[in-house]
C-alpha cells in the first residue's frame, strides 16, 4: 500500500530495521514477520480465527465476476479479503472471497485479486503457488494484489521501502494492474507457542508497536474502490 493502499514501487536496500525483521523471524518463526495491523492506536482482544469464503453480489451472475483469493494463518488477512470483496461488490459486481486453497478454476472470473499475510519479508508459500499455477490465466485478465504487514502500521516512506520489495517474486510472474499495502492484527501474548510469542513480541518492540488490531477498515475500502474500475479494464 502506497498510500494506504495505493501502488508503490519502491527500491531499498538492507538496513538496520530489515535486519531485526528478519532476526526476529528467526526467533518467532514463521508466524512473526507481519500477519496484519491498521490505525495505530487500535487495541483489543483477540477474535476467534474465522476463515471468511464469501460471495457478494448476484450469487448466480457471470457478467463482472471477480475474485478475491487469500491465504492467511490467524484470520487477520482473510478479514481484509472480505472487507476488499464487499466494497468491490457495492459497485455493483458479483465477487466471490475464497482461500487460495479452495480455487480449482479461474474461467469464470474477468478479474482477480490475489493477496496474502506476509511472514518472513514473504507472501505465505501457498499464494504465491496460486499466481505460479494460475500464471497464464492470471496474465490474461486484470490481476491486483495486496499483502497485509504489520509494518504498515505506521506507513512510513522507510517501511514502504522495505514492504515494496516483498511483491517481487509475484511480480515477476504475472504483472499487476494495482497493489495494496495493508496493516492487519497481531495478539503474541495469545500464541499458543511460547517461542513464536515471544519472537512476535521482539518483533513488534522493534517497531515500537502494541500487540492489537490495526486494519484500517477506510483505507481497504478506499484502494477497492479505487481499483474496481482497473479491475474492470
Amino acid at each position: 500500500m502506497e498510500s494506504e493502499g495505493k501502488p508503490g514501487l519502491i527500491r531499498a536496500g538492507t538496513g538496520r530495521r530489515q535486519f531485526l525483521l528478519i532476526a526476529g523471524g528467526a526467533v518467532g518463526a514463521s508466524t512473526l514477520a507481519c500477519v496484519g495491523l491498521t490505525a495505530v492506536g487500535t487495541y483489543g482482544h483477540q477474535p476467534e480465527i474465522s476463515f471468511v469464503e464469501s460471495t457478494y453480489g448476484e450469487a448466480n451472475a457471470v457478467k463482472d465476476r471477480i475474485l478475491v483469493a487469500y491465504a492467511s494463518q490467524d484470520g487477520s488477512t482473510g478479514g481484509v479479503a472480505d472487507a476488499l470483496g464487499k466494497q468491490l461488490a457495492a459497485g455493483g459486481l458479483t465477487v466471490d472471497v475464497r482461500q487460495v486453497k479452495d480455487v480449482n478454476d479461474l474461467g469464470r472470473y474477468r478479474s482477480v485479486v490475489v493477496g496474502s499475510a506476509i511472514h518472513g519479508g514473504k507472501w505465505m508459500p501457498e499464494a504465491v503457488e496460486f499466481v505460479q499455477t494460475n500464471q497464464s490465466r492470471l496474465s490474461q485478465v486484470p490481476t491486483a494484489y495486496f499483502l497485509v504487514s504489520m509494518m504498515m502500521a505506521r506507513n512510513t516512506e522507510q517501511d514502504r521501502r522495505y514492504v515494496a520489495q516483498w511483491l517481487e517474486p509475484v511480480r515477476a510472474l504475472v504483472k499487476p494492474v494495482a497493489e495494496g499495502w495493508f496493516a492487519g492484527a497481531l495478539w503474541p501474548s495469545k500464541h499458543p507457542l511460547f517461542f513464536e510469542g515471544l519472537g512476535l513480541r521482539i518483533f513488534l518492540s522493534s517497531i515500537g508497536l502494541k500487540e492489537g488490531d490495526y486494519r484500517d477498515w477506510d483505507a481497504i475500502r478506499a484502494w477497492a474502490d479505487s481499483a474496481r474500475p482497473l479491475l474492470l479494464r
